[in-house]
C-alpha cells in the first residue's frame, strides 16, 4: 500500500495503491486441482484538487480494481443420502458423495475457475460560494464493472450442482445541493438527485450434468431432455434498467439552551425494466432443449416520502442526548433468479422501516474515556428476503409481511495513560418476524437471519516505543457473538452456535515508512458465515466457512 500528494499553487493530487495476495487455505485434495480462497488484487485511486480562486474548488477522483483469485470454496455437508442424494445409485452409476476422510478445511472441488471482477469509477465533487454565506455543491458520479465466476455450489468432484455468475452494470448518479453556512441558528441543505443503473445478468445452472439419465453410457443432450432439469444447465439472462430521483432537505435549528431540533423530508421517484428475461434447459452440449421462462418483460413505478425528525440536547460540551424518529424505503426489485417457472418472474413490493433511536454521547474524566449509548426500535413492512428452495435452489425474491426488531449498543473508550488504551463494544439484539408466510411456511415468530442476540468486541492499543527511532505498537483484539440463524425457517441444524475470535497487530511507524504484522482468528476457530437447506434435491446443506487462523504483513510507504 502506497500514497503520494504533490501540491501546486492552485492544484493539489495525490495517488494511492493497494494490493494483496493470500494463498487459498481451502485445501483441495483432488490431484492437480489448485486450492481455493484465495486473495489476488489490486486496486490504484487517484485524486486532484483545483481551486482556481476562493469559494471554488474542483475534487476529482478515478479509481480502478482488479481481482482474480482461485474461488471461495462450498463446505457441502451430506445429507443422509449422501451429496447427489442418492441419483447416482438409481442410475447404476457410482455413488454419491459423503466426504469421507477429509477435514473440515478441505475439499474435493471439480470445478476451480477464478473469480474475475474489474470496477472502475470516477467523481468530481464541484464546490462553488454563491456569496450570503451558501454554497452550490455538486457531485457527479460513474461507475462500471463486471463480474465473473463459477461456484462448485456442490463442493465435490460430481457434478450434482455447479452455477456460473456473469454480470455486467454501470451506474450514473448527479447529486446537486444548496447548503448554507451562516453560523446562526437554523442551516439547511435542499438538493435533488438522480441515478441511472443498468445491468446485464446471466446465471447457469449446471444440475447433474453427468448423470447418464437414459442409461446409454454416455452424458449427453437426450439426458437433459429426458432428465429435465437433471443433466441440464438452466441458464437465464435479462436486462435490466433502473432510474431513480429524488428531492430532499436536511435542516437543523438551535432554539438555545443546548437544544436542537433536525428534520427532513425526502420525495423519491423509482422506476425500473427488466426485459429480456429467458429461461432455458439446455444439454450438455449447449443444444436447446426446452424454453422454461419465455422471453418476459417486467416493470414497476413508485413513489414515496421518507423522512426523518429528531432532538439532540447538549447537556454541556461533553455530554448530549438525543432521539429521533425516521422512515426509511427501499425500492422494488426484480427477482434476478428466475429459472423454472414464468411464475418465478416477480417484482418485489417496496421496503419501508420506522427507526425509533435514542441515546447518549459522553466524554468523561477531563475527556480521557468516550461512552456512547444508542436504543433502537425497527418496524419493518415487505422487508425484500430471498428465500431458496432446498429442492431447485432457486433463488426468488419475496416480502415478508410484517417483522420487528429492537436493541441496544454501548461503544466505549478509555485512554488510560500514555502508552495504553482500551476499547470495547456491546450489541444486544431481538429480531424477530411478525407476519409473514414463506413456501406455504407461517415464519411468525422466527428470528431473522443473521441476527445474534449478542455481539461484542473488546481490544487495547499499547504503546511500546515512541521516540526518534520510530514508533511500535501492539494491538490485541476479540469479537464474540452469540448463536443466529442464517434464513428466516430457523432450521435446527443450520444454526450457528456463539463464537469468539481472537486476533491483533504489530504496528511500526518512522517517518512515511509504516509496517503491521497481522494475525486473524488465531485459535483457528471452525464457524460458519452462511447456511442454506438443499437437501431436498441435492442431498446436503450448502455452507460458506469462516477464514482460519491467518496471518500477514502489512506495508506502507507514503512519498
Amino acid at each position: 500500500m502506497a500514497r503520494s500528494t504533490f501540491r501546486w499553487a492552485t492544484v493539489a493530487a495525490r495517488i494511492a495503491f493497494t494490493a494483496a495476495r493470500a494463498e487459498g487455505w481451502f485445501r483441495n485434495q483432488l490431484p492437480g486441482q489448485p486450492d481455493l480462497n484465495g486473495t489476488r488484487e489490486y486496486a490504484v485511486r487517484g485524486s486532484m484538487l483545483w481551486e482556481p480562486k476562493d469559494g471554488t474548488s474542483f475534487l476529482l477522483r478515478a479509481s480502478t480494481s482488479y481481482q482474480n483469485p482461485r474461488n471461495y470454496g462450498i463446505f457441502a455437508a451430506p445429507g443422509p443420502d449422501g451429496v447427489g442424494v442418492g441419483l447416482y445409485e438409481s442410475l447404476g452409476q457410482g455413488s454419491s458423495y459423503f466426504r469421507t476422510g477429509i477435514g473440515r478445511r478441505q475439499i474435493e472441488s471439480n470445478y476451480t475457475p477464478r473469480r474475475r471482477a474489474r470496477t472502475y469509477a470516477l467523481s468530481l465533487t464541484s464546490t462553488f460560494d454563491i456569496g450570503n454565506d451558501l454554497s452550490i455543491v455538486s457531485v457527479s458520479s460513474w461507475d462500471k464493472g463486471r463480474l465473473n465466476f463459477g461456484e462448485d455450489t456442490d463442493g465435490a468432484p460430481n457434478k450434482t450442482l455447479e452455477i456460473f455468475y456473469g454480470d455486467r452494470a454501470s451506474q450514473l448518479s448527479q447529486d446537486l445541493r444548496l447548503a448554507s453556512s451562516w453560523g446562526g441558528p437554523f442551516e439547511f441543505i435542499l438538493g435533488a438527485y438522480y441515478n441511472r443503473e443498468k445491468v446485464f445478468n446471466t446465471t447457469d445452472f449446471g444440475i447433474f450434468k453427468d448423470a447418464d439419465i437414459d442409461g446409454n453410457g454416455t452424458v449427453d443432450a437426450a439426458d437433459c431432455a429426458a432428465g429435465l432439469p437433471a443433466a441440464c444447465s438452466v441458464a437465464n439472462s435479462f436486462d435490466q434498467l433502473k432510474h431513480s430521483y429524488a428531492l430532499y432537505t436536511d435542516m437543523h435549528y438551535d432554539f438555545g439552551g443546548g437544544f436542537t431540533l433536525r428534520g427532513g423530508l425526502r420525495y423519491t421517484r423509482d422506476d425500473g425494466k427488466q426485459k429480456g428475461l429467458r429461461s432455458d434447459a439446455l444439454g450438455v452440449d449447449g443444444s436447446l432443449i426446452a424454453t422454461l421462462i419465455p422471453p418476459t418483460t417486467l416493470s414497476f413505478k413508485n413513489n414515496n416520502i421518507s423522512g426523518k425528525i429528531g432532538i439532540d440536547y447538549k447537556i454541556d460540551r461533553d455530554r448530549m442526548l438525543y432521539a429521533s424518529y425516521s422512515r426509511g424505503y427501499r425500492a422494488p426489485s426484480f427477482n434476478a433468479q428466475a429459472f423454472f417457472d414464468p411464475s418465478e418472474a416477480s417484482v418485489a413490493k417496496p421496503e419501508t422501516i420506522d427507526a425509533f433511536e435514542g441515546g447518549a454521547k459522553l466524554q468523561l474524566a477531563d475527556r480521557r474515556i468516550t461512552l456512547n449509548l444508542a436504543g433502537f426500535y425497527y418496524l419493518y413492512n415487505n422487508q425484500q428476503f430471498i428465500n431458496i428452495s432446498p429442492q431447485t435452489a432457486a433463488q426468488t425474491l419475496v416480502n415478508v409481511d410484517k417483522s420487528r426488531i429492537f436493541g441496544g449498543e454501548v461503544e466505549f473508550s478509555a485512554r488510560a495513560s500514555e502508552f495504553l488504551s482500551v476499547r470495547a463494544g456491546l450489541g444486544l439484539l431481538n429480531a424477530k418476524i411478525k407476519k409473514g408466510i414463506l413456501s406455504g411456511v407461517d415464519v411468525k415468530g422466527n428470528r431473522l437471519s443473521n441476527a445474534p442476540s449478542i455481539s461484542a468486541n473488546a481490544g487495547l492499543d499499547i504503546t511500546l516505543m515512541d521516540d526518534d527511532a520510530g514508533k511500535l505498537s501492539l494491538h490485541p483484539d476479540i469479537s464474540y457473538v452469540s448463536s443466529q440463524y442464517f434464513e428466516v425457517f430457523n432450521v435446527p441444524r443450520l444454526r450457528q452456535s456463539g463464537y469468539a475470535l481472537f486476533g491483533g497487530h504489530i504496528d511500526f511507524e518512522r517517518g512515511p515508512f509504516s509496517a503491521s504484522i497481522w494475525g486473524k482468528n488465531l485459535t483457528n476457530k471452525f464457524y460458519l458465515t452462511s447456511r442454506v437447506d438443499l437437501t431436498g434435491g441435492f442431498g446436503f446443506d450448502y455452507n460458506h466457512v469462516g477464514a482460519p487462523r491467518t496471518y500477514g504483513v502489512t506495508v506502507g510507504y507514503k512519498f
